[in-house]
This record gives C-alpha cells, structure tokens and sequence, in this order.
C-alpha cells in the first residue's frame, strides 16, 4: 500500500471523459487511503481542470493525456491537451480559468497550475490526506 505508482489515461478531448477521469481520481485516492471528503474534494478539482482541458476541442482526433500518481499520503494529477499541428495556440482563447473555478480550486486541492501557451493546454495538482482526527 505504502509503494508509489502511477496511471495514465488517454481519453477523447470531449466533455463526457471528465466522467471516467474522476473514477479514475476516487481509485487512485482510495488506494492512497483518502477519506470520503478528500476523496470527493480530488474529484472536483480533476473534474474543473478537465472541463478547461476539453474547453473548444473541435476536432474528433483530439485527444487529453492524464496521469494519477499515488504515495502514501498525496496523489498528483497531471493532465494535458496537446494543440493539433498547425493549430493557432498561445493566444487568449477563453482558456483561462474563470475566479469562480480557481476559487473551487483553492479550497479543494493543496496545490494546482493551469496553463495554456502554443503547445497545448496542461495542468498539475497535488492533494494530500488530511490527518484523520
């Protein structure tokens, strides 16, 4: 239980992936013995990074690259959407994530990046088991 792993999951950039991207999220934190609540919390947070991930995906050959890492008391999300050659990136497409969503970050994950630039969109999180009382 204590050994540190990781999952990827290669899923279409479309909104209905978040779905299978939060089941993967509650394996991956039951693994590293989250409780319910932070459990739920990394669920929300993977859930909101998606959803700027899959954000204007036109394009069916699309698609997102996430990996879950576990340790004994944290898990780390990782996710990106790579820009489809000769894609026009980089510019403020409506990619940034609204006060509203960063706000939902801030209270439910310890750690979290979001960017955008020419190469695509990615981000990181960290969360981290709270103690149990």
């Amino acid at each position: 239980m204590g050994a540190k792993y990781a999952v990827q999951l290669i899923v279409p950039a479309e909104a209905g992936s978040a779905r299978l991207a939060r089941l993967v999220a509650a394996g991956v934190a039951a693994d590293a013995n989250f409780t319910l609540d932070d459990t739920e919390d990394l669920r929300v947070a993977v859930s909101e990074l998606v959803a700027l991930l899959v954000e204007g995906a036109e394009k069916t050959d699309e698609h997102l690259t996430l990996t879950y890492q576990r340790s004994e008391d944290a898990v780390e999300v990782s996710g990106e959407r790579l820009m489809p050659s000769g894609a026009a990136g980089g510019s403020d497409d409506g990619s940034t994530p609204d006060d509203l969503a960063l706000e939902i970050l801030r209270v439910v994950v310890d750690q979290h990046r979001y960017e955008h630039d020419e190469s695509g969109r990615h981000f990181h999180l960290v969360k981290r088991a709270r103690a149990s009382a």
